[in-house]
């Protein structure tokens, strides 16, 4: 399963268990029939004993299994010690786990959840590329770089394993037109083949094709058009 801006976030405690999509930072709360789940196992108290939760958490991950089998994602797992010891002990989804992030987060909102979750999942994308910065500018030395969106946009559907570089805020919304077999992006919009983002959909791109994607701060890649493409050849 290819890396993905588009992930899930299930947030466990001992009374109520939650599960979000999350796109970047941004994040979708699921209320259905299945989440929020409430423990049940003893009325009246704050939490359940040791034996009921594990069954509650058990119980949580069986709910979580209807999503993952519609739509196969990466998953972050938020909650304190010892819930994150007993997921990790009974879940069937251990191998999705890209992140973990230990603590109480129940009562904390959806914009603060994603300011916290989304920088581990970069971090996770990017493969903890210490040396970026560095390589970045030696491809510019040597000229094996793309910049721009839509030069980016063209090399990156000929491209193997390519690493993109793109500031963190950086969105566009537009079109896609195809031309000798090219993807063009266009702000001009076609209301019938148009993006919400034409960014997130390059990162898509380049992660399913088995590349890297590194997110720099804003402003980092200002003289580059705020998005770049090391070329492999």
């Amino acid at each position: 399963m290819q890396m993905s801006i588009h992930y899930y976030v299930l947030l466990l405690s001992g009374q109520t268990s939650r599960l979000y999509e999350g796109f970047r930072e941004k994040f979708i709360d699921i209320e259905d029939s299945n989440f929020p789940f409430k423990s049940s196992f003893i009325a009246g108290k704050p939490s359940p004993n040791g034996a009921s939760l594990r069954e509650f958490i058990r119980q949580t991950d069986e709910r979580f299994a209807h999503y993952f089998k519609q739509d196969p994602l990466r998953l972050v797992v938020i909650g304190e010690k010892e819930i994150m010891a007993i997921f990790e002990a009974l879940t069937a989804h251990k191998e999705i786990i890209i992140g973990k992030v230990e603590g109480n987060y129940l009562m904390t909102s959806l914009h603060d959840l994603g300011m916290i979750v989304w920088p581990v999942v970069k971090e996770v994308i990017a493969g903890v590329n210490k040396n970026a910065i560095r390589d970045l500018v030696k491809a510019e030395r040597e000229k094996k770089i793309v910049s721009g969106i839509n030069g980016v946009g063209l090399a990156v559907e000929t491209e193997i394993n390519p690493t993109l570089y793109v500031e963190d805020d950086y969105h566009v919304r537009g079109s896609i037109l195809k031309s000798d077999q090219a993807v063009i992006f266009s702000k001009r919009l076609n209301l019938l083949d148009v993006l919400d983002d034409v960014v997130d959909f390059i990162i898509e791109k380049v992660l399913k094709m088995g590349g890297t994607v590194i997110f720099l701060n804003n402003d980092s890649l200002k003289k580059l058009k705020r998005i770049a493409l090391v070329l492999s050849g």
